[in-house]
C-alpha cells in the first residue's frame, strides 16, 4: 500500500509540474541583428496583449547561456505607468536557463486585453551583457510587438518609453508565460485523482 502511495504522490507531482511550465514571449536567432550599447540606463520594448496571458517569470538575455555579468532588475509597466510586477535577475548562473534567458518566478500576473504594456529593465553601466536588436524573432499569438523602447541616461531603473530606430528589441528584459497547452483540464486532474484512489481501494481489498 506504502509503494502506491508513493507512485500516487510522484504521478501527481509530475502533472502538477507540467501545469507550471512557463515559456519566453519571444524567442530570436541569436547569430541574427546587432547589439546596442545601451548601459546605464532602462531598456524594453512595447506590447499589446491580444488575448489573456499569465505571467509567471522575468528575465533577462544571456549570450553564450553562460551567466550574465551583473544583476538586472526587470519589471511589466501598463499603459498608464504603474508597475505591475519586478523581479531581480541576478548575476551569474544563479537564474533558470531557459532558452537564451535567464529567469526567475514571479508571482503570477494577468494580463487581460489591452495596448501599451511596456516590458523593461535596467541595463547598469558596468554591464556588459549584450543586448540584442534588429534580430530575427518569433513573437507568441497572445501578443503583438510593437517596438524597442530605452529611457534617460540616469542609472535609474525605470518605465523606457522612448521609442528606438531598432526594428526589434531590447533583448534584454524578457517575460514567461504560463504554456496552456501543458495545463491539464480541471476534469482530467479529477478523473486522475479518482483513478488513483480506486487502485488504492483495490489494492486494500486485495490485501
Amino acid at each position: 500500500m506504502r509503494s502506491i502511495k508513493f507512485i500516487a504522490a510522484g504521478l501527481l507531482l509530475s502533472v502538477f509540474s507540467a501545469a507550471s511550465i512557463a515559456t519566453p514571449v519571444i524567442t530570436f536567432d541569436e547569430a541574427s541583428g546587432t547589439s546596442g550599447t545601451n548601459s546605464n540606463q532602462s531598456v524594453g520594448w512595447q506590447f499589446d496583449v491580444l488575448s489573456p496571458i499569465s505571467v509567471t517569470g522575468l528575465g533577462w538575455y544571456d549570450q553564450g547561456q553562460d551567466g550574465l555579468g551583473v544583476a538586472h532588475e526587470v519589471g511589466i509597466w501598463d499603459s498608464a505607468g504603474v508597475l505591475l510586477a519586478s523581479a531581480i535577475v541576478p548575476a551569474g548562473t544563479t537564474g533558470t536557463l531557459d532558452g537564451v534567458y535567464r529567469k526567475v518566478l514571479i508571482s503570477t500576473l494577468n494580463l487581460g486585453v489591452g495596448t501599451g504594456y511596456i516590458v523593461g529593465g535596467l541595463n547598469s553601466s558596468n554591464s556588459g551583457d549584450r543586448l540584442a536588436t534588429n534580430v530575427t524573432q518569433v513573437v507568441d499569438s497572445s501578443i503583438r510587438y510593437i517596438d524597442a523602447t530605452f529611457s534617460g541616461v540616469n542609472g535609474i531603473f525605470e518605465r523606457p518609453t522612448n521609442f528606438s530606430t531598432a526594428t526589434t528589441g531590447f533583448y534584454g528584459p524578457m517575460f514567461f508565460i504560463e504554456d496552456t497547452a501543458s495545463v491539464p483540464a480541471p476534469a482530467t486532474l479529477a478523473l486522475f485523482g479518482l483513478g488513483l484512489t480506486g487502485l488504492g481501494w483495490s489494492r486494500r481489498k486485495k490485501a
